[in-house]
């Protein structure tokens, strides 16, 4: 059995918990946040053994075994490499970081204190994302010429604050990280920034971005905001044929059109829900021993982590 521990109680801490319940061999064990009130209203809804108003108290906890680490983006270093040190499997939300050299001290931490870590790119773990990445490695539309992806929301500044604050804010680390996740996933190997297009909101931060890569001679684009609706998807055109994933942060389903030939439409769904793949997966490595996942590894988050910070240079320096 294996003993979870959540740090920062928010309202995805809340979505992990509920299927954390669906999971086997596994059990939420203590919640932490940053007033023991918050901490037990936590815990009145998803019992557990114990409510801490210390984050560090969860590390200490000797029956904890893995840690969720759901805080704003800017605390994640922090408390990655403090659950490290404490010897806790993590599954730190994303964006594990808010820079490559984060992402970097992570990988020598992760070698001084091995440990089970991943950054929760829970896409990848989707019946959707699993059978894309399949056909496109059995070589079913080809070679890949290029990826399109694009997430852009309207946020209301009002109700998203720290959304729009400077510094942890802005479109790439929120939602960004998600097409750069499925584009470094799909599309892996050398990605250099050629172009980028953007806006910015009076508070410093981007609030739209369109952003094109050359990765070894194909190309990826990258398209985020906080300030339009778009139709979210990507689309991954191959010599052979095309594949368009819809809802790529979370999907549930994907076109396949084969050159020639008509598309066909794929709805796989979730097993239980968007968390469960991941949650699932983070959960079986840790039992096997594993010090990293096959499917998400450091190397991706640090990769993921220049993408995003190659666009961030070009904007604003």
């Amino acid at each position: 059995m294996i003993n979870w521990g959540i740090i920062g109680a928010g309202t995805i801490a809340h979505r992990f918990v509920n299927s954390l319940a669906q999971v086997e061999d596994t059990r939420l064990y203590a919640v932490s946040n940053r007033t023991l009130e918050k901490a037990k209203a936590f815990q009145a809804q998803h019992p557990c053994q114990v409510a801490y108003d210390s984050y560090q108290a969860v590390l200490d906890d000797a029956q904890v075994d893995a840690v969720y680490i759901a805080l704003p983006h800017q605390f994640h270093e922090e408390w990655v490499l403090k659950a490290m040190a404490a010897n806790k499997a993590v599954l730190c939300e994303k964006p594990a970081t808010m820079n490559v050299s984060e992402a970097k001290a992570i990988a020598n931490a992760h070698e001084k204190h091995p440990v089970f870590f991943m950054e929760a790119m829970k896409n990848r773990f989707t019946p959707t994302y699993e059978a894309v990445s399949a056909r496109i490695k059995a070589g079913e539309i080809g070679k890949i010429i290029k990826i399109t992806t694009s997430l852009c929301r309207v946020f209301d500044e009002a109700s998203s604050s720290y959304h729009f604050q400077e510094g942890p804010g802005g479109c790439l680390l929120d939602m960004g990280i998600y097409n750069a996740g499925l584009m470094q996933g799909l599309l892996p190997g050398e990605y250099v920034l050629k172009d980028v297009s953007y806006e910015l909101h009076p508070n410093h931060i981007e609030i739209y971005v369109h952003a094109k890569f050359d990765v070894n001679g194909m190309e990826a684009v990258l398209e985020s905001a906080f300030d339009r609706q778009t139709e979210t998807k990507a689309v991954i055109t191959g010599t052979k044929g095309e594949i368009v994933v819809h809802d790529f942060h979370r999907p549930t389903a994907y076109d396949l059109t084969l050159n020639g030939q008509e598309a066909k439409h794929f709805d796989l769904g979730y097993i239980v829900d968007d968390f469960y793949g991941e949650i699932s997966h983070t959960v079986e490595m840790i039992k096997h021993g594993r010090m990293e996942s096959d499917r998400m590894p450091i190397a991706d988050t640090i990769a993921m982590a220049d993408i995003i910070g190659q666009v961030k240079e070009r904007i604003f320096h």
